[in-house]
């Protein structure tokens, strides 16, 4: 891999003024779940809560509780779980240790662990899976296309995260895919409707030591989550990732970051859609744990329109659908 640094202009120069953060250490694991939180974070020079530094991903968790157990999967296919991915790349010999996987659902609310799709959307997302041989229908991510959210801050092995701050804004950088936010803290209002982002349109504010992020704006090609990888052939009732859940142009994420201790960020996302969604849903774990001290982003060379890596990984005939495009 290559190391592409910072390289967002203004972003290098509060790089070059030490505005980094403290010192990295490793972190433990942690409860979660809505316990009240004590912990006094330290401040930013200006007097913000100084969430500034390098975090990994938290631990591998199910994001919802299976809809329903009647599908069985055959045996000798891939189970899921980054098994397509395996074939190509070999574990890191000196990434740190993952915490142990977490066997409760991400989803909080509602309390069944559930995604609560309108019904014509369960089926949808049904249909969906079964034609992942299909370009149309591939994870977006596989297609190197925005993370969107709270997509971007569920665990994967292959992500880690930057923060930086300063007066009136956060910025978070994402290795996967060179994603980045902008967060401004003034005030000011949403974009207009018309105009459509990757990882939609941010707004914070601080409420006490908790940041609080309010998204909309998205385009319509990403998909809100999905975590892992979802067994070959599994419909979306027999799924725990979040695969194949989309959304229309009406998402609307609230996230709130909000230390449990010095080293892990709790993460906490209510998601919206009236036009998918039967209700607002909420998911919450610890999603961010600092990195060790020397921790630095690399290239995460995936782009749009790379048909030989998506044939490579999913064997979608891209060619094929490219011709019925034009």
């Amino acid at each position: 891999m290559t190391h592409r640094g910072i390289g967002f202009g203004a972003i290098a120069v509060i790089a070059a003024l030490g505005l980094l953060g403290p010192a990295a250490l490793p972190a433990p694991v942690h409860a979660q779940g809505g316990a009240p939180v004590d912990f006094e974070p330290p401040r930013t020079p200006w007097g913000d809560p100084d969430f500034r530094g390098y975090y990994l991903p938290g631990a591998s968790q199910p994001l919802e509780t299976r809809a329903s157990d009647e599908w069985q999967q055959e045996e000798g296919v891939n189970r899921g779980q980054g098994a397509a991915f395996s074939r190509f790349f070999e574990p890191e010999p000196d990434a740190p240790t993952r915490p142990a996987r977490v066997m409760r659902p991400m989803i909080i609310d509602p309390p069944d662990g559930k995604v609560p799709l309108q019904p014509w959307a369960a089926e949808q997302r049904n249909e969906i899976m079964a034609r992942q041989d299909e370009l149309a229908h591939l994870d977006p991510r596989v297609k190197c296309l925005p993370s969107a959210l709270p997509r971007a801050h569920l665990p994967v092995g292959y992500n880690t995260y930057q923060i930086l701050q300063i007066p009136g804004y956060v910025i978070m950088l994402y290795e996967w895919n060179h994603l980045y936010r902008y967060i401004p803290l003034d005030g000011r209002p949403h974009l207009p409707p018309d105009i459509r982002l990757g990882m939609g349109d941010s707004r914070g504010h601080w409420e006490g030591d908790t940041l609080v992020v309010d998204v909309t704006n998205f385009t319509a090609n990403t998909w809100p989550v999905g975590h892992g990888a979802p067994p070959e052939g599994a419909p979306g009732s027999a799924l725990t990732s979040g695969h194949g859940v989309f959304h229309s142009g009406d998402l609307h994420v609230v996230e709130r970051f909000t230390f449990v201790d010095a080293d892990t960020i709790r993460y906490t996302a209510t998601i919206e859609d009236p036009n998918v969604f039967t209700q607002p849903w909420t998911i919450e774990f610890n999603a961010l744990r600092r990195a060790p001290g020397g921790h630095m982003l690399f290239e995460y060379a995936c782009h749009e329109g790379n048909g030989r890596n998506i044939e490579l990984m999913t064997g979608v005939d891209v060619d094929a659908a490219r011709v019925q495009v034009r």
